[in-house]
C-alpha cells in the first residue's frame, strides 16, 4: 500500500526570505527513534519553490509562503498507507532552526522536538546585503585590523573508485558459514534468517581523518554526515549501529564471537538509522543520517564503522563497495568546518535506543 502525507514546515524568525532559502537537514527526535529529511528552498521571480527528500524519495514542494516571521512549506509525498500531516514550528538562529513538530494522522496527533541545520554553510548574500556592507565600509573613517575569517564549510565524499579513494570496506558474516570470509562480494545481504542462520553486514570507511586532502581534520566540527547505499531487494526493517570493536578484512561469524551483539560492548545500542521494508524499484537510494557518529570519530573515538542488522527473516540487500559500477557503491558524504580549538573530547551518547531515517 502507498501512503501519502503532507508535511508542513513553519519557521518562525527572520522576516527576510533569504533567511529561509537554502538546504536544510531536519533531524527529529521521535521518542526513541531519530528521523531525518532534507528540505531545499529557493526563491525566484515567481516566488518560492523547492524539494523535500525523505526515505530515498525526492518530491517537489507544493507550496511555500512567507508572512512576517513565519514561513509555511507544504509537501505531498508518500509514506506507507496512511495520510499524515507533519507541522514543524521553529525559530531560525542563523544556520540552525529548532522547535517542535506535530504529526497528525487524523485519528491521533503526536509532537516531537526537532533541530535542522543549514547544509553548505551560511545563506548567500543578496544585492541588499552587498549594499549594506558597502555602506558600512564607507562609513568607517579608520578600519581597525580584523582577524582572518574562519574557513567556510567543506564537503568531502568517500566512495570506492571515486577521486582516488579506495578505503571503503564491507563484509558479510553468516551463521551458516561461520568460518568463511565473505569479503569482496558485489552485493551484501542482512537477514535474520538467511537459509536457517542470521547474516549481518559490516561497513567501514577507512582513512577519512587526517591532515591530507581529502581527509577530514581531527577535531573538525561535523555539520552533517550522510551514508548512502543503493538497495535493490525489499526486506524486513534493518537497523544501522555503530561498531565498538575492531574487525579485519577476513572477518567471519565465528571471529566476531557468533556475530555482532547490540549490547554497548560490540555495537552501540543507539541506532544510526533504520530502513523501511518497501523498495519500489530495482535500484533505490537509501540514506542514513550518521552525523553524531562521524562527530565522535572526528573527536578521537575509534572508527570501526557500522553493522547492519535485520529485524526479521526477509533479507535486505544493497550493492557493496566492490560492485562493478562505482555509482552504486556505498558513499559517505561529510560537511564540516575547522575547529579553532583542535581535538576535542566528546562524551559518548546515552545508551538508550535511538535511530534515524528519512521522515
Amino acid at each position: 500500500m502507498v501512503r501519502c502525507f503532507a508535511a508542513i514546515l513553519v519557521l518562525c524568525s527572520a522576516a527576510q526570505a533569504e533567511d529561509a532559502v537554502g538546504k536544510w537537514r531536519v533531524r527529529i527526535d521521535g521518542g526513541g527513534e531519530i528521523y531525518s529529511a532534507t528540505l531545499s528552498i529557493a526563491n525566484g521571480e515567481e516566488g518560492f519553490s523547492g524539494t523535500y527528500e525523505s526515505d530515498g524519495r525526492r518530491v517537489r514542494v507544493e507550496k511555500v509562503s512567507l508572512k512576517g516571521k513565519t514561513i509555511t512549506v507544504v509537501v505531498n509525498t508518500q509514506r506507507f498507507s496512511n495520510p499524515v500531516v507533519a507541522t514543524f514550528v521553529a525559530d531560525i538562529d542563523g544556520n540552525e532552526i529548532s522547535g517542535e513538530v506535530d504529526f497528525n494522522s487524523g485519528s491521533q496527533s503526536r509532537a516531537y522536538d526537532f533541530v535542522a541545520k543549514r547544509l553548505g554553510g551560511t545563506r548567500a548574500k543578496t544585492a541588499a546585503d552587498a549594499t549594506k556592507d558597502s555602506q558600512a565600509a564607507t562609513s568607517e573613517e579608520v578600519a581597525a585590523p580584523q582577524p582572518a575569517a574562519a574557513a567556510g564549510p567543506v564537503t568531502r565524499r568517500f566512495r570506492n573508485g571515486v577521486d582516488n579513494y579506495k578505503g571503503a570496506l564491507d563484509a558479510e558474516i553468516w551463521a551458516i558459514a561461520p568460518s568463511k570470509s565473505l569479503l569482496k562480494q558485489g552485493t551484501m545481504t542482512t537477514d535474520g534468517n538467511n537459509g536457517g542462520g542470521e547474516s549481518q553486514v559490516l561497513l567501514r570507511f577507512e582513512d577519512i581523518f587526517g591532515s591530507k586532502t581529502p581527509q577530514i581534520p581531527r577535531g573538525a566540527r561535523i555539520q552533517s554526515a550522510q551514508l548512502t547505499v543503493v538497495a535493490f531487494d525489499p526486506g524486513t526493517t534493518c537497523y544501522l549501529h555503530r561498531l565498538l570493536v575492531p574487525w579485519s578484512p577476513a572477518v567471519t561469524w565465528d571471529g566476531m564471537a557468533n556475530g555482532i551483539t547490540v549490547d554497548n560492548s560490540e555495537a552501540s545500542t543507539v541506532r544510526d538509522g533504520f530502513t523501511f521494508a518497501e523498495i519500489n524499484m530495482d535500484k533505490q537510494l537509501v540514506y542514513f543520517d550518521v552525523t553524531p557518529t562521524v562527530q565522535l570519530w572526528a573527536d578521537g573515538v575509534e572508527n570501526y564503522g557500522w553493522v547492519f542488522i535485520n529485524t526479521g527473516g526477509n533479507g535486505w540487500d544493497f550493492y557493496s563497495s566492490d560492485w562493478l559500477e562505482s555509482e552504486f557503491r556505498p558513499m559517505l558524504e561529510v560537511t564540516y568546518t575547522h575547529s579553532s580549538s583542535g581535538l576535542k573530547t566528546t562524551s559518548l551518547p546515552a545508551t538508550t535506543e535511538s535511530g534515524d531515517s528519512a521522515q
